[in-house]
Order: structure tokens, then sequence, then C-alpha cells
């Protein structure tokens, strides 16, 4: 479970180490926002809006972290959708409909699971928890550190 204090911002009980910098820390993002509500707004569109932020972020390793999140893990997972439909419609012309109901299922459920990933995202992120999503938290930590 996630500790939301200032000093241990934690997840799955492994501490997320800011540089010492928190949403609520006297470091204010270089974007002219409350960190919490620039980090949010790096979710707001998926990874369009995250660009966006980390092209305006240069100091707050808070927001650039959530704006990394939103490139690398909901970038991804869009690209992975995106895939699975393409070979879903090569299944149909190639193999058989019964393979194209497969992947398209497959599709579909990642899809949900996007939705899910993005409000989970965006909600911790708006209320200041540095949140790491499995698989690509760490890489979204490393390159927000640079």
């Amino acid at each position: 479970m996630l500790n939301d204090s200032p000093d241990d911002r934690t997840h799955a009980g492994a501490p997320i180490p800011m540089n010492g910098v928190h949403p609520d820390a006297t470091t204010p993002s270089s974007t002219g926002l409350d960190p919490s509500l620039a980090a949010a707004l790096a979710y707001l569109a998926g990874p369009f809006s995250g660009i966006l932020i980390l092209l305006a972020e240069r100091t707050n390793p808070f927001v650039r972290f959530h704006a990394w999140q939103s490139i690398i893990g909901l970038g991804g997972l869009g690209a992975a959708i995106v895939g699975l439909l393409f070979l879903a419609f090569a299944a149909l012309l190639l193999f058989s409909p019964a393979l194209f109901t497969w992947l398209y299922r497959l599709a579909a459920a990642a899809a949900v699971g996007w939705v899910i990933a993005w409000a989970i995202c965006l909600v911790k992120a708006f209320s200041g928890a540095a949140f790491k999503l499995p698989l690509v938290g760490d890489a979204a930590l490393k390159r927000a550190q640079r």
C-alpha cells in the first residue's frame, strides 16, 4: 500500500527516491503550476500530454517522473494495442477468423487495462503520490533523474 507522507513515498514497500523533492516541497515546478497538478496533467491526454509537460518541465523530478511514466507506460501500452489490432486484421486476412477473434479480444482487454492504468495514474499524481507502474516505473524514474 502507498504511504503518501511527504517523507516516505512508497510503492509495495520500496521507497521511491525523488532526490528529496516531493510535490509539497519548496521546489516549484518550472511549468508555473503546482507540482501535483502538473504531474496529473502529464496523464490527461496520455503520452501526448506527457510529452508536452516534459518539454515544459526542467526542474521538478516528481513532475518529470510522471511525464516519463505517461510517455513510456501509457504510450507503450497504446502501441501494443495498435500492434495487436494490426495483427488481428492480418490474421483475418491470412489465417483464420478464430485467430482474429482471439487477438481482437486481447487488444480489447489491453485497452481496458490502459484506461484503468490511466485513471489510477491520474488520480495518484493529482493526490501527490509517486506511484510507479509495474515494468516501466523504474525506467521512468531513471529518466526523470537525468
